[in-house]
């Protein structure tokens, strides 16, 4: 960028101080931009709907959850679908009575709000945290079942898997 040596006696040009100016404030500006269009249409955009399709059981969704003034997003897995009744009894998930294969290994120690059958209606999901006995999910009160207006988006694929221990 800028060729001056301390030690040296030459001062660079006008046009050098010029063009280095100019390089630096081309930078800057683009850097703003860049920033403004993630803030202003990423950031602030509308947020769409599930976009590919309808979520299916066991898919790793990104959730718009709400508390009182608060927003924040959460990641959960699908558990139950619209229609469905989800309950957890001795450690295990039914739905409609059939035992759920393939979500957990563990044994699931708070069955909370699904300690009952939890029917789920046109428009709601039951979600759970792959850590299921260290979740704040839908057998809580304060988030219960999910509306499908509340999903953000499916997770497709991950970076790094930690193992279970």
């Amino acid at each position: 960028m800028n060729n001056y040596n301390f030690y040296d006696n030459e001062k660079p040009s006008k046009a050098k101080i010029v063009k280095e100016v100019l390089l630096w404030v081309f930078q800057i500006v683009i850097t703003i931009a860049i920033a403004f269009v993630f803030v202003y249409f990423m950031g602030q955009k509308k947020k769409t709907d599930y976009r590919f399709g309808s979520p299916k059981r066991l898919d790793a969704v990104i959730l718009e959850l709400e508390n009182g003034s608060t927003t924040h997003y959460s990641v959960k897995r699908v558990i139950g679908l619209p229609g469905e009744t989800v309950k957890i009894e001795n450690g295990k998930i039914y739905i409609n009575n059939k035992e759920l294969k393939g979500f957990s290994e563990e044994e699931i120690l708070s069955a909370g709000l699904a300690a009952y059958d939890v029917a789920l209606e046109d428009d709601e999901y039951f979600v759970m945290g792959d850590n299921c006995n260290n979740s704040e999910d839908s057998r809580v009160s304060n988030i219960g079942n999910i509306k499908r207006s509340q999903f953000v988006g499916k997770i497709t694929g991950t970076i790094h898997k930690a193992k279970r221990q």
